[in-house]
């Protein structure tokens, strides 16, 4: 009895350790017929010198048809499918009609602001333009299924 006491107090706490991490995706859907232009800038992307940002994570894409999968796989992208100023640290994406840009994503998302890394996005195309910074933008994603938040351009 007091060894199976012992060793549940030994092995409850490393069951609190191994709890499980979600992933949560903010992503960009081009609903519109025509393509759009993504421009975003991340916090987390601090130059390390001034003016002197690092791309060291590329913009992620899927087809409308793949990201309704419960399971799908994001593919990067390659340097010439996108642009990245490393005086402002702005990306900046063509989105085709049905595709879908990954912009950020969060591990346990909880809804603060300091787990949201989206300084800002513009979102321009052949039926005008969004432009969000900060909270705003933050808000402005909508939860859908799968621990994903959504922005949908139409």
């Amino acid at each position: 009895m007091l060894r199976t006491l012992i060793f549940i107090i030994c092995v409850a706490p490393l069951l609190l350790l191994t709890a499980c991490s979600y992933r949560f995706d903010f992503v960009v859907t081009n609903k519109s017929d025509k393509p759009i232009e993504v421009r975003y800038q991340l916090k987390r992307y601090t130059p390390e010198t001034p003016e002197k940002f690092i791309d060291t994570n590329p913009p992620a894409k899927l087809s409308e048809e793949e990201f309704k999968k419960f399971e799908h796989h994001w593919h990067d992208s390659s340097k010439g499918q996108y642009d990245f100023d490393t005086k402002t640290g702005m990306y900046t994406v063509s989105v085709t009609p049905d595709e879908v840009l990954l912009v950020d994503f969060a591990y346990n998302y909880q809804g603060t602001e300091s787990e949201f890394d989206l300084a800002s996005i513009q979102i321009t195309g052949a039926y005008g333009s969004i432009e969000l910074h900060g909270r705003e933008a933050q808000t402005s994603f909508t939860y859908e299924s799968n621990r994903t938040y959504v922005i949908s351009y139409r």
